[in-house]
């Protein structure tokens, strides 16, 4: 073979490898796109199937209702007896409220997931809020399943949507009401993260959640209910659009058998017991509860609160307790009694409490330890008021609600942190 011929078989081998590489390429790539189209297909043939089935449990769910109302109608029209006519007209009312909240879910979940719902924030009660939660639900538990809430200690309000709150609880609970035959349902909130997040949660003894589905909970066109063909819960789905709308996140907790437990989050706008944890005060506020190396107990100073509510004395261990040993009074005749007993740094008096007030305790205190520090913390801050803790001894006089930094700044400058 001569010297060209060589270089023409090489070269042809050389194209030839070329050709099968672009071949292996290519096939690769045909592989990858029928995979992603394989995905896509089995993705929406999951989906075709999911709206299916939600459509068939929507049909179940408002036919239910319909059925009820019209048969109890018919039956109200021909009988006599009035009893039987109330008693089918609670029925029909019931059956009336169940298709109006499942159409209202059907309306807002289309209006969520198109964009057009719309937060509207103002200061809201929580504490009332809570409360008429339970009046909502007051005639909707059977007596065999007790809907309870833990007040807390201090009365908070908070800048939210009260409507889509209480939309998110209504469906919370309608849901645990679902699965909860019988025991207990407990919803409430609390404040997290020194203040900064609010946590609402909606706790339930009921048949609870296995855990291969818990990860689809939230999901729109995927419900346990749904797939057992026990009617289709949009309530789920509409919570999560809503709570991450107001800016938060909802989880669950659940073990089958035992029950489960729904929290979401919020960032928290507002007050708790008369102090802002609002904007620039927010920020502020927490820098100032925060204490870096804290001291062991025995060498913090000692503070006496002189106050008979709970709430207020629990808003002042909050910001204090991690700078101070506090004491606690109910009334004056306590207070001058620790006051012997502990010889406290400095007093925070109360001025109006029972069996003896604040001024008399001042008085009694000054006289006997006159170098003890005694600010007049009081929710009576006209200036007759001002003066007249003063001339029993205050050496000085904040009023309710106070700031928390005034607080420790003057606490500071009479006894140092």
């Amino acid at each position: 073979m001569s010297h060209d011929e060589k270089e023409i078989l090489e070269q042809k081998f050389a194209d030839a490898s070329h050709r099968l590489n672009m071949a292996y390429q290519e096939l690769e790539l045909a592989n990858k796109k029928l995979k992603e189209y394989e995905e896509k297909a089995a993705k929406a043939e999951k989906a075709s199937r999911m709206k299916s089935l939600f459509l068939a449990n929507m049909s179940h769910e408002i036919r239910t209702p319909l059925n009820a109302i019209e048969g109890f109608s018919r039956i109200m029209a021909e009988t006599d007896s009035f009893d039987e006519r109330m008693t089918y007209m609670e029925i029909i009312e019931s059956n009336n409220s169940r298709l109006l909240s499942l159409v209202n879910e059907i309306l807002d979940l289309s209006r969520v997931e198109s964009g057009e719902i719309v937060i509207k924030n103002a200061s809201t009660d929580l504490n009332s809020l809570m409360s008429s939660i339970k009046q909502l639900f007051k005639f909707r538990c059977s007596e065999s399943v007790n809907l309870t809430w833990t007040k807390p200690n201090m009365p908070v309000v908070m800048t939210t949507d009260e409507n889509r709150l209480t939309q998110v609880f209504s469906n919370l609970i309608s849901n645990a009401l679902k699965h909860t035959p019988k025991g207990t349902i407990t919803y409430g909130y609390r404040l997290i993260n020194e203040g900064s997040t609010i946590e609402f949660y909606v706790s339930d003894t009921g048949s609870g959640i296995s855990p291969e589905f818990i990860d689809k909970i939230f999901d729109t066109y995927a419900s346990k209910d749904a797939e057992q063909q026990q009617g289709y819960g949009l309530g789920l789905a509409l919570c999560r659009i809503i709570v991450e709308k107001m800016g938060g996140r909802i989880t669950v907790k659940s073990k089958l058998g035992e029950g489960s437990t729904f929290t979401f989050t919020l960032p928290f706008h507002g007050s708790f017991g008369g102090m802002s944890m609002t904007g620039r005060t927010t920020t502020q506020n927490m820098r100032t509860l925060r204490v870096s190396n804290r001291k062991d107990e025995s060498e913090l100073k000692k503070v006496l609160v002189a106050e008979d509510e709970e709430s207020n004395y629990e808003l002042v261990r909050i910001v204090l307790q991690k700078r101070y040993r506090l004491l606690r009074a109910h009334n004056g005749i306590e207070a001058v009694t620790l006051n012997e007993e502990e010889k406290p740094d400095l007093i925070l008096m109360d001025i109006r409490m029972p069996e003896m007030d604040g001024l008399d305790a001042t008085r009694i205190i000054k006289e006997i330890n006159p170098d003890t520090p005694i600010i007049a913390l009081s929710a009576y801050a006209f200036n007759e008021n001002i003066q007249e803790a003063k001339a029993a001894g205050c050496d000085l006089f904040l009023a309710k609600p106070f700031k928390v930094e005034e607080l420790l700044e003057t606490i500071k400058k009479f006894i140092g942190e």
